[in-house]
């Protein structure tokens, strides 16, 4: 993880296809594709036939390799650990208030390495988010589909989903029209009302301001509680 670059992005989707002669014919550690050695060291795993004709398709094994994965990746992305604990040893996300949860996720923003992970739009924050959830062995699900779209970011809890709309921008004249978007996003498409059985819904709206001099989470409203 030190000595290669390693794609966030890549890592957090379920499919990740590399080509046929990188796989079969790997190369030194200095120049081995980086995921390949993440198969090699058991953190991915096959997902396809082998076929020289066609891309060898690689994932992660599952959810407790997963956990353990992220949980590296956290090491090394964030300058040091924040617990996702409250006072009482509960998670934040599972008994917090919305001011809690945003509390935390600044806390986490404000530890990020900058010069390596820069936030500039919303999918890096949505990835750099769900990489130190996963790494606390959170129900994570990034773009949960629905029948009218997909939610950035849903948390499940035995009695409780937490569901996050994430907008970005680097300028303060556009924070609110920004958070105006994301309500209405969640307003309109039900983010979290499918299988929610007999859950509390916690939906919040959210604004990250990229702006070097904030680089935090500056607007969120609660759009729904159930």
């Amino acid at each position: 993880m030190e000595s290669l670059n390693l794609n966030i992005e890549n890592l957090l989707t379920s499919e990740i296809a590399i080509p046929y002669n990188d796989f079969v014919n790997p190369t030194s550690l200095v120049d081995i594709n980086e995921n390949v050695l993440m198969c090699q060291t058991g953190y991915l795993t096959l997902k396809s036939e082998i076929d020289r004709n066609e891309d060898v398709i690689l994932g992660t094994v599952n959810r407790e390799v997963s956990s353990a994965l992220f949980s590296l990746l956290s090491l090394r992305i964030y300058e040091r650990n924040i617990s996702p604990y409250a006072a009482g040893k509960k998670y934040v996300l599972e008994h917090g208030s919305a001011d809690d949860i945003i509390s935390l996720f600044n806390s986490v923003l404000a530890v990020l390495s900058y010069d390596k992970y820069p936030v500039r739009d919303e999918s890096v924050l949505r990835a750099l988010l769900q990489v130190y959830l996963l790494g606390k062995n959170h129900d994570v699900r990034v773009e949960q589909h629905n029948s009218r779209g997909r939610s950035d970011i849903l948390v499940n809890f035995p009695k409780r989903r937490v569901v996050l709309e994430l907008k970005y921008t680097d300028k303060d004249a556009e924070k609110q029209k920004k958070l105006a978007e994301a309500e209405k996003q969640i307003i309109e498409k039900g983010y979290g009302l499918e299988t929610l059985g007999d859950r509390e819904l916690l939906q919040i709206a959210c604004v990250f301001n990229g702006d070097k001099n904030k680089r935090q989470i500056t607007e969120f409203k609660t759009v729904r509680s159930a």
